[in-house]
């Protein structure tokens, strides 16, 4: 019986950690807000001429190194998709299909995958069902980064709620017949009615130039649709849809909450993370907060997976990765790890 499961993982990050104090000076906040209310004491930023390109092709050369000495050759990858961030190093452009050559993956057909911030749980569900509907496919590179924190404008007051947006970059090889860290079940919720709570405006069909961004002398998001009104629709449905799609794919995969040894979420604001593990019924000492990162798209399941298991903090037992992706979308998927 196919049972696909994660072989590695590998991640990137910059160098350069911004302090909460630098971040609140920038944003004009108190420094206490930033630690206590938004809840991360830093995060890493990338250098300016750092691509997101860049940060996943250096995670991707770990996670396919650590492959092969699990008996995935690189030769073997048969799917390279892109589950990053929107922002790439160029607008219209295919990041995966640009990796899959730099990587030497010949055999590799490649996409780009658009889920925000959910693109791991998304990636990690695709993986499974084309290693399960395809058997000739023996395994899929999954790969992104973010380098976002540029596309926060600390003067925009509208914006300071995106002051934990941070860069690096991961990446995920899954294959069928995997004898550990198998892929169990997956579930997703959308809610279009806030598809223009944050965008880059500009650079699109509808706004193709932006004398703003050019006297910026860079893009960044913006909302484009009114504040309080997306404020009343995020804390009605999100934590809502949150405990929603957890609990199904726990359900699905034949498990209950007191079942889960590690439930890894997007990093958010302290509070609203603690809401939403009260609600499934899974004890904060069965997660892990991103406290020094700040929130790095899509990498954050597996950089807090990661740091649960360099602490000691968890060894193996059902994992599930939750996120949200502004859009808005939200996905859960559980990992049988180990």
């Amino acid at each position: 019986m196919n049972r696909p499961g994660v072989v590695s993982y590998g991640l990137y990050l910059p160098r350069r950690w911004v302090s909460a104090r630098t971040i609140a000076r920038q944003f004009h906040i108190p420094e206490s807000v930033v630690v206590q209310k938004q809840g991360f004491h830093g995060k890493r930023v990338s250098a300016r001429a750092e691509m997101p390109s860049a940060m996943a092709l250096s995670a991707a050369r770990s996670a396919l190194s650590k492959a092969r000495r699990q008996g995935i050759d690189p030769a073997d990858i048969g799917l390279v998709a892109w589950c990053g961030s929107q922002w790439k190093d160029y607008h219209v452009w295919l990041a995966s299909a640009y990796l899959q050559d730099r990587l030497h993956l010949p055999k590799a057909f490649a996409f780009d995958l658009s889920a925000m911030c959910a693109g791991s749980v998304f990636g990690l569900s695709l993986a499974k069902r084309f290693l399960v509907a395809d058997g000739d496919l023996r395994a899929v590179l999954l790969v992104g980064a973010s380098k976002e924190s540029y596309l926060v404008r600390p003067s925009d007051s509208q914006g300071r709620w995106m002051d934990n947006f941070a860069d690096g970059g991961w990446a995920v090889v899954v294959a069928r017949d995997h004898p550990k860290n198998r892929i169990l079940s997956s579930e997703f919720l959308s809610d279009g009615s806030i598809a223009l709570m944050a965008a880059e405006r500009n650079g699109g069909a509808r706004f193709p130039t932006s004398d703003a961004y050019s006297r910026a002398g860079r893009a960044y998001l913006e909302g484009l649709m009114d504040e309080a009104k997306f404020r009343r629709i995020i804390e009605r449905v999100s934590g809502r849809n949150f405990e929603t799609v957890i609990r199904r794919s726990i359900e699905k995969s034949g498990l209950g909450p007191a079942d889960v040894r590690l439930l890894l979420l997007n990093h958010m604001k302290r509070s609203f993370h603690t809401t939403v593990l009260a609600h499934v019924g899974v004890d904060p000492a069965r997660s892990f907060y991103l406290e020094d990162f700040g929130h790095t798209q899509s990498a954050d399941q597996f950089l807090a997976l990661d740091q649960a298991l360099r602490r000691g903090q968890f060894s193996s037992g059902p994992v599930v990765m939750a996120a949200a992706g502004a859009g808005y979308v939200w996905g859960s998927t559980v990992v049988q790890w180990g």
